[in-house]
């Protein structure tokens, strides 16, 4: 009796797992779909492999995605060190394969409402503007993207 108990609260919670990492695709095919689809108003998207490049006349970008629960902080500490803060609880990134092309990046940080901060030494911090550009990329929350896009900053 209690092993049935056991495994079907083992089976339960494994499906509940399961339906939480579908629907965890499911949200980022969505962006994705939704990004290209405004990135193509601006400029010529085209995939290579699993890559999502943007081209404007200016130059050339790989298009990334980085997930942000919708209450968690985003904090880039330095090109590959980012920290996630979320409900009190903080997880250091580390994006060093991530980042790993050497083409210029838009990384879409989705579905994240708060500003996205980044040190610039070891004591200061300024919030990041979609229009600011460091690392070699521009850092854009998705609902600021289309914004950022009609103002051509990229």
């Amino acid at each position: 009796m209690i092993l049935e108990i056991v495994s079907a609260v083992v089976a339960l919670g494994l499906a509940i797992y399961i339906i939480f990492i579908i629907l965890d695709k499911q949200k980022l095919e969505r962006v994705k779909s939704e990004t290209t689809a405004i990135l193509s108003q601006y400029g010529e998207i085209h995939q290579e492999g699993k890559k999502i490049m943007f081209k404007t006349k200016k130059r050339d970008y790989q298009v990334l995605f980085c997930y942000v629960a919708s209450r968690g902080e985003l904090v880039i500490n330095s090109r590959t060190k980012w920290e996630i803060i979320n409900m009190g609880t903080s997880r250091i990134l580390d994006q060093s394969v991530f980042l790993a092309s050497n083409l210029p990046k838009i990384i879409v940080v989705y579905p994240t409402i708060q500003v996205i901060k980044r040190f610039i030494n070891e004591n200061e911090m300024v919030f990041v503007k979609p229009t600011d550009y460091f690392y070699d990329m521009h850092v854009i929350r998705d609902i600021e993207l289309n914004d950022v896009l009609k103002e051509g900053i990229l």
